[in-house]
C-alpha cells in the first residue's frame, strides 16, 4: 500500500464468514484474520473485482486483482473546487482488497500478497495476508490493524515478517530475505499513499502513486470512471496496457513512445512528461472487448449504489457503457 508509486503500480503493490476466523489475542486489538479457500472468499463475501479504464503495470508474470464491497447507504459524492473534480467516498461496512497473483511457467496461477482496507462505524482497518505455505491454492494468514496506530501497526508487521521469512514463497522459492524484508516493511505503511482526494501526478518524479484518489484514499474507483491515467514509465514492471488496441497513449507535448522488450512494456515522454493512456471505450464495446465490458460491469456496479450527484457528474462515462 505504500514505498512510491511504482511500488504501488506493480501491485506488490483498498470478514466475518465460514472461511474467515477472526481472533483477537495476546496482541489486544490487532487481530488474526485466517482464509482457509482463498478462491472462494472474496465471491462468497459479496466482493465485486474492478476493472480500471487504465490496467495496472504489473511485475512480469504477476497479476493485480482489485476487490470492492460497498457497504449500506451507497456512495457519496463531493465536488472538490481546487481539483475540478468530483470525488466518492465509501459509507461504513465497506472494504476493499488488492490481491497479487503469481504465475510459474506451467501456467500455474496463486495469490502470494493481499493488501487491503475496511471501514465500519469505529473508522478504518488496514490488513495484509499472506499464504501459510508455498503451495499452489495455499490459505492465507494475516493481521488487521487500525489506521493511525503505530503500535498496532508495529506489532503486525513484526508478526507479518515472521511469517514471510518462515514460509516459502509461491512455487517453492526460498523464503524472504533481508530486501524482501525491507521492502515488505515499507508496503506496510498504507496510510502514507493512501490519502484522501489526492490529485493525479503532473510529473514522473513524484513519490507517491501516479493516480487520483477517493475520499476514502482508494486509487481503482476513481479510475474506473475515467476513460484515462498515467501509464508506467519504468522498466521495473510491465505495463498491459501496451498490447491493447484500445489504448491510446499520450503525454503533455506529443505522442508516448513505446519502450522495452518483448512481454516488459513501459513507455516515455521527449519532454519527460508523464505518459498518459486513453481508453476508448465505445469503439471497445462495439467490438465485443472483453476487457472493455468487464471496465462496464464496473462501472456498472459503482452505478447501482452510486447517489444522484454522482450518477450526474459520471454520466458520460456510464453513458459510454450504455449505462443510465
Amino acid at each position: 500500500m505504500a514505498g512510491g508509486g511504482r511500488v504501488w503500480l506493480a501491485g506488490v503493490a483498498m470478514l466475518l464468514c465460514s472461511a474467515a476466523a477472526l481472533a483477537a489475542g495476546e496482541t489486544g486489538q490487532l487481530r488474526r484474520i485466517d482464509i482457509a479457500d482463498p478462491a472462494r472468499y472474496w465471491h462468497d463475501n459479496g466482493f465485486v473485482a474492478l476493472s480500471p479504464a487504465i490496467r495496472v503495470s504489473v511485475l512480469p508474470g504477476a497479476e493485480t486483482v482489485v476487490y470492492l464491497k460497498i457497504g449500506t447507504g451507497g456512495l457519496v459524492t463531493r465536488y472538490l473546487p481546487d481539483q475540478r473534480r468530483y470525488s466518492l467516498t465509501l459509507p461504513p461496512g465497506s472494504s476493499a482488497d488488492r490481491v497479487s497473483f503469481s504465475t510459474d511457467r506451467a501456467g500455474h496461477r496463486t495469490i502470494d500478497d493481499v493488501r487491503g482496507t475496511r471501514w465500519d462505524a469505529a473508522g478504518e482497518f488496514f490488513h495484509v495476508y499472506r499464504p501459510v505455505s508455498g503451495a499452489i491454492g495455499a490459505a492465507l494468514a494475516g493481521y488487521e490493524w487500525r489506521r493511525g496506530d503505530a503500535d498496532q501497526e508495529r506489532t503486525a508487521t513484526a508478526l507479518l515478517t515472521g511469517l514471510i521469512t518462515s514460509t516459502p514463497a509461491p512455487f517453492g522459492e526460498r523464503p524472504a530475505d533481508i530486501g524482501d524484508v525491507e521492502r515488505f516493511r515499507a508496503l506496510n505503511r498504507c496510510q502514507l499513499c493512501h490519502i484522501a482526494d489526492k490529485p493525479q501526478a503532473r510529473s514522473s518524479d513524484q513519490a507517491l502513486p501516479p493516480w487520483a484518489t477517493d475520499g476514502s484514499g482508494l486509487y481503482v474507483p476513481p479510475a474506473v470512471l475515467a476513460d484515462e491515467a498515467p501509464l508506467s514509465d519504468t522498466d521495473d514492471f510491465d505495463d498491459p496496457n501496451a498490447v491493447d488496441r484500445f489504448v491510446a497513449a499520450g503525454c503533455p507535448a506529443g505522442t508516448a513512445t513505446l519502450l522495452g522488450r518483448s512481454g516488459d512494456h513501459w513507455y516515455g515522454c521527449a519532454d519527460g512528461g508523464l505518459p498518459i493512456g486513453r481508453r476508448d471505450v465505445t469503439a471497445g464495446r462495439a467490438a465485443g472487448d472483453a476487457y472493455t465490458l468487464q471496465l462496464c460491469a464496473s462501472r456498472r456496479y459503482l452505478y447501482d449504489r452510486l447517489d444522484t450527484l454522482g450518477r450526474r457528474a459520471f454520466a458520460a462515462a456510464f453513458s459510454a457503457c450504455g449505462i443510465g
